[in-house]
């Protein structure tokens, strides 16, 4: 396994990630795209303007599609490929003081969806990892030492645990904890989750 360190929003750097792989890793059949970025957004603000929504949609949404872009003719041509994107539970329900967060993981969770149908006889394992509030610093220094967020190793072990037993069922990763925002919809249960993460 290996990190390669690339500016998903930068079409140079991207050029030099596909030069990179084709020279040193050409039977690369394992990528995790897991460029990501969060901003809480105020929409009621007489000052709000779209920069952010726009920063988080080129990193979040295009950075998956541009990577991609990159190492799917490495996949195609390799045995066993995968490609994992991190996508959020809050694609399902989300979190209103982060709209287009949300939104932007709400897009990766239908475009994934259609990858992996288009790649079904190829056939590229297309999973979908959809973590839940986790102790990271996604959204500042506070997110990681956040008591009420999920240990990060907590987090690795359980994810590794269930991508080794293969439960990814229809593609995706979704750990117990965050069942219930997943089928929220499904189970008539949405409103209820809605008003717990987004309290009046």
């Amino acid at each position: 396994m290996a990190g390669i360190v690339a500016d998903v929003d930068d079409p140079a750097s991207l050029h030099r990630l596909r030069k990179r792989l084709g020279q040193h890793y050409p039977e690369l059949n394992v990528v995790m795209a897991n460029a990501g970025i969060s901003r809480p957004e105020d929409l009621r603000a007489d000052d709000w303007t779209s920069d952010d929504a726009e920063a988080i949609v080129q990193t979040n949404v295009f950075g998956v599609l541009r990577i991609a872009e990159v190492v799917l003719p490495f996949l195609k041509a390799n045995t066993d490929p995968v490609f994992i994107a991190t996508s959020s539970a809050l694609a399902f329900v989300p979190r209103a003081d982060f709209p287009a967060y949300c939104a932007s993981k709400a897009f990766l969770h239908s475009w994934l969806q259609s990858l992996r149908h288009q790649l079904r006889a190829v056939p590229v394992e297309v999973i979908e990892l959809s973590p839940p509030y986790v102790q990271t610093g996604l959204t500042g220094a506070h997110q990681a030492t956040d008591s009420r967020a999920m240990p990060l190793s907590t987090f690795v072990a359980e994810a590794m645990e269930k991508l080794e037993r293969g439960e990814t069922p229809d593609g995706e990763l979704v750990l117990d904890r965050d069942l219930p925002r997943r089928w929220a919809e499904r189970d008539g249960s949405f409103q209820t989750v809605f008003k717990m993460l987004n309290p009046a």
